[in-house]
């Protein structure tokens, strides 16, 4: 009988911490906040109204896309971010929103910025599926989060004095692979 008490009050205090966690991981995402994979450059610019600024169009020709859109001091977490909205060259459709903070770094800033982007991301979709850490020859780490629709790629770089940080969100295709690493 004692047991029988102990793993049912084990199993109250757990439900909880499951649900919890079921809840903070989202079983998909289509694209940034109010932004939607597929949307064209009017739409976007509907949605985020005078927050969006046309720029120099940038190519990316190995993944076939262009952006000519930006966002500006975009707050994640505690930290300011610009960000490019790229779209598919034959479509003219968003496919990828590539963040990157505002400024230039001081010693070792970015590495606490991915610290509090990374804390702030695992309260939002829950931990990430891929973790990767390297210090040789300089610092890296990388963070992957998989959806059905999307992928989330938090990226961190310091080599001697310079660093690097990124954060990217892109549509994956149909296959379920993210449109980055798509060769057809």
């Amino acid at each position: 009988m004692k047991r029988t008490i102990l793993i049912g009050i084990s199993l109250w205090m757990l439900v909880p911490f499951l649900l919890a966690n079921s809840i903070i991981k989202p079983k998909d995402i289509t694209g940034w906040n109010n932004l939607n994979w597929g949307m064209t450059t009017e739409e976007v610019q509907n949605i985020l109204g005078k927050e969006v600024q046309e720029r120099d169009q940038k190519n990316d020709d190995k993944d076939d896309m262009y952006s000519s859109l930006q966002l500006r001091n975009i707050l994640i977490g505690q930290n300011k971010f610009r960000a490019s909205l790229w779209m598919d060259i034959k479509t003219k459709k968003l496919v990828r929103i590539v963040f990157v903070p505002e400024g230039q770094p001081t010693k070792y800033e970015w590495a606490e910025t991915f610290i509090n982007l990374e804390k702030y991301l695992i309260e939002k979709y829950g931990d990430p599926d891929i973790e990767k850490t390297s210090n040789d020859p300089g610092t890296s780490a990388e963070r992957i989060w998989i959806f059905y629709s999307t992928e989330i790629e938090m990226s961190y770089l310091k080599i001697q004095e310079n660093e690097l940080l990124l954060l990217v969100f892109s549509q994956k295709n149909i296959r379920g692979d993210s449109l980055k690493n798509n060769t057809d």
